[in-house]
């Protein structure tokens, strides 16, 4: 038997995003073992799975984190792991300087996204880009998600023999989001032709910036457009943004966290991406699985999963007018609408679970995957 050791910070991660790769492992002949801060039940698809509970903060200078070093050092030491896979830049830094005293061979990185890019504050480049310079050298593979993040970590020095990957996210079930419900949603929220719906997912954050789009739909209202706001999630920004809906004279629904997403995307007209910082946005490609036309602003991440005027159209950060402009026209103009869902039925297909996990067998090195370099 083979022994896999999968990384993450928090509990979250593995549950929402790394269940498909574990059984993918399982079914290769390894047996998976999981090292994260456990929180709260684990998913039932990993109750056999083996759990370690390690003292991981968010933090990266929290007074935990020596305790955590020491943890991953002892579990390292007393199991020979064929595979170390982290995730999450604290548990990576971390478990990476722990596999590096233990002389851990096969050390995989996989970034969601760094925190230090274009246009990210100083003290972000302070603290992670110089994070990640040194930890570089502890890894042997290291994987991004976007075309951003992949150049720049071809300049990394890596162990020797050490290579970089770029994988398209995690893998979505793209089925999954073809068929909502989007009558139960829009009985629950009294929504009724001719009213339009655009929706936004995600964490009521300023990173978010849902403001962007309650500005955007302003306009559409003095425009005599009937037009409603969805947005999911939940944040500390929430009572600003009902606050300012409600000055604007803005229709918008919070719902809150929701697990009915699939149904939510169905009964939307256009999905929107507004945030200053992505890796690449898992929302963006469950909308595209529904043929839903996108606005997102133009950064990392987005720029990677929209061509503009083809799948969607791409914003500047902040630009409310222009939004408001690509709504309209979408909302407006049934041709365009067609044109840009059709594409998006397309364009999904390189980011399903099938291609993403065949990618990762190329890095793990089980076997040839069926999958074309690009």
């Amino acid at each position: 038997m083979k022994f896999c050791l999968m990384v993450t910070t928090v509990q979250d991660t593995i549950s929402a995003f790394l269940i498909p790769h574990i059984k993918m492992l399982e079914k290769n002949g390894y047996e998976v073992w999981i090292a994260t801060n456990i929180y709260k039940e684990k998913p039932i698809e990993l109750k056999n799975n083996r759990w370690i509970n390690i003292s991981f903060s968010r933090n990266p200078f929290s007074k935990n984190s020596f305790k955590a070093v020491k943890e991953m050092r002892k579990l390292i030491k007393e199991n020979s792991f064929e595979i170390v896979h982290f995730h999450t830049p604290v548990a990576a830094f971390l478990g990476r300087y722990a596999a590096m005293l233990e002389q851990q061979k096969n050390v995989i990185y996989t970034a969601h996204g760094f925190h230090f890019y274009k246009g990210a504050h100083f003290i972000n480049w302070c603290i992670y880009y110089s994070m990640e310079l040194l930890a570089a050298r502890w890894t042997d593979k290291l994987i991004t998600i976007n075309e951003e993040d992949y150049k720049r970590s071809l300049k990394f020095k890596l162990r020797a023999g050490g290579k970089c990957y770029k994988v398209p996210g995690v893998g979505l079930e793209i089925s999954k989001y073809k068929d909502g419900n989007s009558e139960k949603i829009k009985k629950e929220l009294l929504i009724r032709e001719p009213e339009k719906v655009v929706l936004m997912i995600g964490e009521l954050n300023k990173n978010k910036n849902q403001v962007q789009l309650i500005e955007a739909l302003e306009k559409l209202r003095l425009k005599g457009k009937n037009v409603k706001g969805i947005f999911v999630g939940i944040g500390y920004e929430e009572k600003m943004l009902k606050s300012e809906a409600l000055k604007r004279g803005v229709k918008i629904s919070f719902l809150g966290y929701r697990k009915d997403i699939d149904d939510i995307i169905a009964s939307a007209d256009i999905v929107c991406s507004l945030s200053y910082r992505e890796g690449l946005p898992r929302n963006l490609m469950e909308a595209m699985s529904a043929g839903k036309p996108i606005v997102a602003t133009e950064i990392r991440g987005n720029r990677d999963i929209i061509q503009n005027s083809v799948n969607g159209f791409l914003v500047p950060v902040g630009d409310s007018e222009l939004t408001y402009k690509y709504l309209l026209e979408l909302l407006t103009d049934r041709e365009l609408y067609k044109k840009v869902s059709d594409n998006n039925f397309l364009e999904v297909e390189k980011y399903s679970v099938d291609k993403i996990l065949d990618k990762m067998k190329e890095v793990y090195g089980i076997e040839e995957a069926s999958y074309c370099k690009s």
